[in-house]
């Protein structure tokens, strides 16, 4: 299960007991309040790139100094040299790709490619993956999720009244919790103690000397 999930599944454990009706109700108020402090967050910014990846563009930006002199080998294409280890990387700015595989991975430009577009003038934010610039963003966030009213208010349908399904409750107290994959890792808290050596607290010896 990817992270998406994870984080939808903990944003609704408030909700996820309640009937349908009222989960989604809560889910849809949740996501237009959401989406209202998101889009103010992005008329007060005037970046290209969004703050977060910003920040971590600028941090690769100030790792360039780190003695990375780029080799232009024609096209798009730069041989990357850190001047004391003669370290030496591949660029390729036309597909936006780096031997050390950051910039392939993550979509922001690393300190390797940073050195190449200085080479040829240009700006390291044209370079950032699309997905984090700011009119995608907007276009994410942009649209305005209407409010509507209570459920009194609702407009009465002519069709027949849905009736719950028939459920038994089981015994015990009901999981709140999302199921989990079998394959998936659960961390617990709590140590185990298998094949583990106790030692006894006033002779400091263990079951098996003793």
């Amino acid at each position: 299960m990817n992270n998406l999930s994870k984080s939808f599944n903990s944003t609704i454990l408030l909700a996820r007991d309640k009937p349908i009706i009222s989960m989604i109700e809560w889910i849809r108020s949740y996501i237009m309040s959401r989406f209202a402090t998101l889009r103010e967050k992005l008329n007060a910014y005037s970046g290209t790139v969004m703050p977060k990846p910003q920040k971590r563009l600028d941090r690769e930006i100030e790792k360039k100094k780190g003695n990375w002199l780029p080799v232009w080998a024609g096209d798009s294409k730069f041989e990357v040299m850190q001047e004391f280890t003669m370290k030496k990387i591949v660029v390729d700015l036309s597909n936006r790709s780096c031997s050390c595989y950051f910039w392939n991975l993550v979509g922001i430009p690393c300190r390797h490619a940073v050195a190449a577009i200085n080479y040829k003038v240009e700006n390291p934010e044209d370079y950032a993956h699309a997905y984090y610039k700011r009119y995608v963003y907007q276009a994410c966030y942009g649209p305005q999720i209407t409010p509507i009213n209570g459920q009194k208010l609702w407009p009465k349908s002519n069709q027949p009244e849905l009736l719950p399904p028939i459920y038994k409750t089981s015994p015990g107290r009901p999981k709140k919790l999302r199921r989990r994959e079998v394959d998936e890792h659960v961390n617990h808290s709590k140590l185990s103690k298998k094949n583990t050596i106790i030692k006894c607290s006033r002779c400091k010896q263990s079951e098996i000397e003793r």
